[in-house]
């Protein structure tokens, strides 16, 4: 390189940049309070006021901790206002198992990965880790179109029949668990296929 950076260049750059004192209040404000906080424009946000045009009645709030359930509990939030209204319950005191679903999501993820590796043609293990098979096999997380087909397949249960414990609020331990379980399981499929059995 002919144009290197020199500490002269460096001390030029700090001096310019010190000489207009806004630079140093937004560095303090991000340092304060960081970068997305301090870039709000409160103008557009006065501009662009949430509205809603559905207004759901009060229900109990959960705390989904460290268990990334949120789509299980935002699917669950869409249907017990209709659960609660068509068999007459208190919505206050109808609480559904997201532990319940979020089993069966694992179970069909697990399952799906199955399926997946007996169908695959290379059973070479560089291919199969290149293309991430078996790292994301049973993760966490999920969409609308998975809760609905969970809930069609296995239906719901109240909390108290399948309740929160510390692993269902904890993903990453029993997501891990899972994970190796699976692993172990496409091994000895693998095995299996390239021993074409």
């Amino acid at each position: 390189m002919n144009q290197q950076i020199s500490l002269e260049d460096i001390a030029r750059f700090s001096e310019q940049y010190n000489k207009d004192r806004k630079h140093k209040i937004i560095e303090n404000s991000i340092t304060r309070n960081g970068l997305e906080n301090t870039c709000i424009d409160r103008q557009i946000i006065i501009e662009n006021q949430p509205i809603f045009n559905i207004e759901l009645p009060e229900s109990k709030r959960y705390d989904q901790e460290n268990s990334y359930k949120c789509w299980i509990y935002a699917g669950i939030n869409v249907i017990k206002h209709n659960i609660a209204k068509n068999l007459n319950i208190d919505i206050m005191n109808l609480e559904i198992s997201n532990t319940h679903i979020s089993f069966f999501d694992k179970l069909e993820k697990s399952n799906n990965t199955y399926e997946n590796i007996i169908e695959l043609e290379n059973v070479d293990l560089d291919y199969i880790h290149k293309e991430k098979v078996m790292q994301y096999c049973v993760s966490e997380g999920g969409y609308w179109q998975w809760f609905v087909a969970i809930i069609n397949k296995y239906g719901i249960v109240p909390m108290n029949f399948m309740p929160d414990n510390i692993e269902s609020k904890n993903y990453q331990k029993i997501t891990e668990i899972f994970t190796e379980k699976v692993k172990k399981d496409i091994t000895y499929l693998l095995k299996l296929k390239s021993n074409n059995e």
